[in-house]
């Protein structure tokens, strides 16, 4: 089983006026998260009469690509050598980048157990955030959404964790 990200293309697909593709295709665009695995993406496809062969299409079209599990690919890890200069900058702006990825990972997740079906447009809304702020100012209608649906605690629970994230990541450390 495979699990499939989407592409800068792909995202660009999402955030366009009018997608170039088919409204299906898009929907099973919109359930690549990069956490799903094939077989889920299929299956919740098929729940609802999309293409079975939608990931092979967005595949092939250069929408999504697959996403590995745990480390790097073998090809992509690179020892630094002593000759290398560690750059400051680059090294910031991967942490926050990082951290950006632990924010929006926390917030569809969180939002997908939560809010099940009822999350699915706050989970277009992540999606579509390219900025910190973007993100950040999604906590609050999402952990409103939660408060009505699973009560204050609960809801608290996320705010104060996404809080703790977003701040993390708009200060570039771990707090």
């Amino acid at each position: 089983m495979a699990i499939y990200k989407k592409t800068e293309k792909g995202m660009n697909e999402l955030l366009a006026p009018t997608p170039s593709i088919d409204a299906r295709l898009v929907s099973v665009l919109i359930l690549v998260d990069g956490v799903r695995d094939s077989a889920e993406v299929n299956r919740l496809a098929q729940e609802v009469d999309l293409p079975v062969d939608a990931l092979e299409i967005l595949f092939h079209g250069g929408f999504i690509d697959r996403k590995f599990k745990g480390s790097a690919a073998p090809a992509e890890i690179k020892t630094p050598t002593p000759a290398d200069p560690v750059a400051p900058e680059k090294a910031t702006s991967t942490s926050r980048l990082e951290k950006f990825n632990a924010l929006y990972s926390y917030l569809v997740e969180e939002t997908k157990a939560l809010l099940g079906l009822r999350g699915f447009i706050y989970q277009l809304r992540i999606e579509r955030a390219t900025t910190l702020l973007e993100l950040k100012a999604l906590i609050d209608p999402i952990g409103k959404a939660i408060e009505k649906k699973h009560g204050f605690e609960i809801a608290r629970n996320f705010m104060r964790e996404s809080e703790r994230l977003a701040v993390a990541a708009i200060a570039g450390r771990d707090i």
